[in-house]
């Protein structure tokens, strides 16, 4: 990694620690493959002319040409996929609903209802435990 890095500084001196946002897109990598490949330059030799953060990035270009041709090239965006957005179903009135969806919304909240008097329930059970332990 040193004898890369100066190989890169001696060829670029003090602009050799800029980044190269050039080199982004599918076209312009497959120049520099292209660029290696002609001069019959080596991985490093070529990453270090074209002030590349490592020789291994060129190396994986030239993987991925391999493997996939021109698309592999493409630029991929990096880290998690977004999330994907929450299926929003329209709110119909209770005059548009079915029968079959009001007994369903019914249910949820009888449920619902439900849930929530045993969570009171249990809060004054605790709270008479709490009194009996004084």
């Amino acid at each position: 990694q040193i004898r890369y890095w100066s190989q890169v500084v001696a060829i670029h001196g003090d602009n050799a620690f800029q980044p190269t946002p050039h080199l982004r897109h599918a076209e312009a990598r497959l120049q520099a493959l292209k660029l290696m490949w002609t001069n019959n330059w080596s991985l490093g030799h070529t990453s270090a002319m074209l002030n590349l953060s490592s020789p291994g990035l060129l190396f994986v270009w030239l993987d991925r040409y391999h493997k996939k041709g021109f698309r592999g090239l493409e630029y991929r965006s990096r880290g998690r996929p977004c999330m994907k957005q929450p299926r929003i179903e329209p709110n119909h009135s209770d005059d548009e609903k079915t029968i079959e969806e009001l007994k369903e919304e019914i249910a949820y909240l009888r449920a619902e209802n439900a849930v929530l008097k045993k969570f009171e329930e249990l809060k004054q059970a605790k709270r008479q435990q709490t009194k009996k332990k004084r």
